[in-house]
């Protein structure tokens, strides 16, 4: 590693300290305090750079592109160029931060920096001079100190005309005017120095891409700095990780995407309880509890109590305890039970939705005078509606999909099993076995990103997921202008293609299909194109008869009307 760029990342980054004048009167307000160093509760220091740019752990996480909920370096375009660099180190993340914007992007420069990083005899260049100016980046600029450099060792500005031409770059003077201005001057300064034309245009067209957007080194280092310190706590602190960037709100993803995550990563996602979670999302050892925050129509105002009440008054024993001491109304204690947060009650959610209506429609318990001192108690009523017959596995996921925005109990292409798991698709573990060849793939939608070409044309990047792992649906222009419509829902995707040789997590897409629950439904003979309804079997328990006979017509109506 560079000592000396080390030594002043870390000068500037712990013990800067601003004049006492500025600070006068200023009250400087944080939200979180600072990870501790390393004490009892803490057995390591997030501010040990030596340890972390050496932790095998964080560095297979980062070279692997397993970067999901990470600063900056997340994105499914930043995954692949982890991989595709191999990054190992801070220098090289630190470049990786910075060609993966616009600015060297959109120039060819990040793929012709990646080609000489992976094969030295491609580091060849146009100006001998460049090769020694640039030796870290292989003659190519990727910082906005490189154009400054090459400005004045190269093309012969003097430093002031070479800041002119950075400032015209970059944050609120960036602009393509002010770079006009130097152009003439630059190109006179490059004649003089002995160019030709060609190399005089092709350096301008380089420096000239940054206005688009850059960084200059001590911003990509910071960012490369922040990537490794919360990429060590992904490697080492998994659940403890996933829990606060779903509790955060996410970043690039949505949050259905870091809660698959976390079971790729082998944690288990427990769902939403009135007896253990909190108001934010928790994770300890390998389990991430979703906190009540996570659920849709639940005010905050209702989260706050019933973790305060729990606090001074220990665990809920019962609906009816729940009730009387948090006052939850209606519509919350039903959403409460759909979604499964009251499963710590140890009654099936038809019971409880049963329970629920006697509790609030006939027995009254929220109202200001009620006071029975036997309510722990169970009455006949109650015990008569008891069911063992619960929700089934279909309409649980859709009952946390419509409380949480997803799915907990299973992944969506779970009902779709029959297809994923036909011996013809590719799964995203199997993809690197299968560099360069064509393959059949099902995924479920994570992300999209849509581009336009340097020739116009439209293009799209599909990000998807299958039970084993995440895969890149790269969808060129002609390709795309087929299958624009499909591309604009959540699948599960039949995506057919060849498998990237450079990066196997991309698939190049000839053919896209979207699986619809049309096609399911026609498959299992419940639906078909004749319009020749087949009928579902309706499966009555004998258990329900039994209730129902058990209950005469009054009590029936007062357990469902009130």
């Amino acid at each position: 590693m560079n000592t000396n760029l080390f030594k002043m990342i870390e000068s500037s980054y712990l013990t800067y300290k601003p004049p006492k004048e500025w600070l006068n009167g200023l009250k400087i307000k944080t939200i979180y305090p600072p990870i501790p160093r390393k004490t009892a509760e803490v057995d390591f220091d997030i501010y040990d750079f030596e340890m972390l740019f050496n932790d095998k752990p964080t560095i297979d996480l980062i070279r692997s592109g397993k970067t999901i909920g990470c600063f900056y370096i997340e994105s499914p375009g930043m995954r692949s160029l982890l991989r595709r660099l191999d990054v190992h180190t801070f220098e090289m993340l630190t470049a990786a931060s910075s060609i993966i914007r616009p600015g060297v992007a959109e120039s060819g420069m990040m793929q012709e920096f990646i080609a000489r990083h992976k094969d030295p005899s491609r580091r060849k260049y146009f100006i001998p001079e460049m090769g020694e100016l640039l030796a870290e980046t292989y003659g190519i600029m990727i910082y906005q100190e490189d154009v400054i450099k090459v400005a004045h060792f190269i093309a012969g500005l003097s430093f002031e005309e070479a800041d002119l031409l950075r400032r015209a770059m970059s944050g609120k003077m960036r602009s393509h005017d002010a770079m006009r201005k130097i152009e003439g001057n630059f190109f006179a300064s490059c004649k003089r120095k002995g160019y030709t034309d060609a190399q005089t245009k092709e350096l301008w067209r380089q420096i000239e891409s940054f206005a688009g957007y850059s960084f200059c080194k001590a911003h990509s280092a910071s960012f490369a700095l922040l990537s490794y310190q919360v990429a060590f706590l992904k490697a080492h602190y998994p659940a403890e990780f996933l829990a606060a960037v779903l509790s955060n709100g996410g970043g690039f993803y949505s949050a259905a995407v870091y809660v698959w995550e976390a079971v790729r990563c082998g944690l288990k996602v427990k769902l939403p309880s009135i007896n253990h979670s909190m108001y934010e999302y928790t994770g300890s050892g390998n389990e991430i509890r979703i906190g009540l925050m996570a659920i849709k129509n639940l005010s905050a105002k209702t989260i706050h109590k019933i973790v305060e009440e729990r606090k001074l008054h220990g665990e809920y024993k019962s609906l009816a305890d729940f009730l009387v001491r948090t006052k939850t109304g209606f519509e919350e204690s039903s959403i409460l039970i759909k979604c499964g947060a009251m499963g710590c009650l140890k009654k099936t959610r038809p019971t409880l939705l049963r329970l629920l209506d006697i509790y609030i429609h006939k027995r009254k318990l929220l109202e200001e005078n009620y006071n029975d001192l036997f309510v722990s108690e169970s009455f006949a009523l109650e015990n008569e509606v008891d069911t063992q017959q619960n929700f089934s596995l279909e309409e649980i996921c859709k009952q946390e999909y419509e409380a949480f925005g997803y799915m907990v109990t299973r992944h969506p292409l779970h009902f779709y099993k029959k297809y994923i798991d036909d011996k013809s698709i590719t799964k995203a573990v199997e993809m690197p076995q299968k560099k360069g060849k064509y393959a059949k793939m099902i995924g479920w939608y994570m992300t999209s990103k849509r581009i336009k070409t340097r020739s116009g044309e439209i293009m799209k990047f599909l990000s998807l997921e299958d039970l084993t792992g995440t895969f890149e649906a790269v969808i060129f222009p002609k390709v795309y202008h087929q299958y624009a419509e499909l591309t604009s829902s959540m699948g599960p995707y039949v995506v057919e293609g060849i498998i990237d040789e450079n990066d196997h997590t991309n698939l190049i897409v000839k053919k896209l299909s979207v699986l619809s629950l049309q096609i399911v439904k026609s498959d299992f003979g419940k639906d078909s194109v004749e319009n020749t309804y087949l009928g579902d079997v309706e499966k009555i328990p004998e258990e329900d008869f039994r209730l129902a006979e058990k209950l005469n017509q009054e009590k029936l109506r007062r357990a469902y009307l009130g």
